[in-house]
């Protein structure tokens, strides 16, 4: 179980069913999340053998002060195409030292809760992770006192809910929260999806990117280890935080949200079926980059990337 940092929540029951309704295993009750949109939660040691055909989830969202219930269908078929489709992984090294790709798969269903009752499944497994379903919760009562571990009836609804959320709610996103409100549908936009690809404009022209592992901001996941793939236009939601493989070089770079959303949609605006790329501009040893957004004869510069770190050479 996973939900967006900021926006916390704890799961009350919850479990994943077959099409006969029977039990596959419960959703993780494992505590307040603490990891984020895009990383999976505590596992807590739940497992199972058969493809789950739906969800029935109660949890409460700290930030938002509720309850919600999600009882929805899974795309089962889908779950199992995922599943089979897989994806390609390094394994062990051979006796000649080459590292061969084998077919991994995942092993994992990860579900999301974003405020407003948005809830996401993901499947997910070695560094990929894929979107299965969106789902809606609806808002329901329930009394903290099934709640909580230890009842405690001298505390009211509203009691309770302050003291979580003094808590759980960092003193940011409380001063967010108070200036702007909590940012209802922006998860929705983190799905949009965009043609795009990564290209290298490097000072030695000997240069290019031999493979990346993206993580996006809806979530999704993966590793790319072919440079053709790398440079193949692909739908894809925003990225989040990329490493980059150069011929001699790695670096890792953090995308900004908002920069991002709003520099994809303003060229998918004046060029609707154009393809975009994301230019890297390595400076030299890489010791800085400039990245470029382009479509057609469009450049606009992004100002609030942040380069994590370079290593290599």
């Amino acid at each position: 179980m996973s939900a967006p940092k900021e926006y916390p929540v704890e799961v009350h029951i919850g479990v994943l069913t077959d099409d006969k309704k029977e039990l596959i295993c419960g959703v993780p009750k494992a505590g307040v999340t603490t990891g984020s949109w895009q990383y999976d939660g505590v596992e807590a040691g739940q497992g199972g053998r058969r493809i789950p055909s739906h969800l029935d989830l109660t949890y409460v969202s700290y930030a938002e002060k509720k309850f919600w219930r999600v009882n929805a269908d899974l795309p089962k078929e889908k779950i199992l195409q995922l599943f089979r489709e897989g994806f390609m992984v390094e394994g062990n090294p051979d006796s000649t030292g080459e590292i061969p790709l084998e077919e991994g798969t995942y092993d994992e269903i990860t579900i999301g809760a974003a405020p407003g009752g948005v809830v996401v499944a993901w499947l997910s497994g070695n560094h990929h992770r894929k979107e299965v379903c969106r789902l809606k919760a609806e808002e329901i009562f329930v009394d903290k006192n099934k709640f909580r571990p230890h009842p405690q009836y001298d505390e009211t609804q509203e009691q309770f809910f302050d003291k979580k959320y003094a808590i759980n709610i960092s003193d940011s996103t409380k001063t967010a929260i108070a200036k702007n409100g909590i940012p209802f549908g922006l998860w929705d936009r983190y799905r949009e999806k965009y043609n795009y690809r990564f290209v290298l404009a490097p000072y030695d022209s000997k240069d290019k990117i031999t493979g990346l592992y993206r993580i996006n901001y809806n979530g999704e996941s993966e590793i790319l280890m072919d440079a053709k793939l790398v440079a193949a236009y692909k739908p894809d939601s925003i990225p989040y935080d990329v490493n980059f493989d150069f011929t001699k070089y790695n670096a890792e770079i953090i995308f900004n949200d908002a920069e991002m959303l709003q520099v994809f949609d303003k060229l998918r605006k004046s060029f609707p079926e154009q393809p975009i790329d994301i230019v890297l501009v390595p400076g030299f040893m890489y010791n800085d980059f400039k990245v470029v957004v382009q479509c057609k004869d469009k450049k606009i510069a992004l100002e609030k990337f942040k380069v994590k770190r370079v290593w290599g050479g």
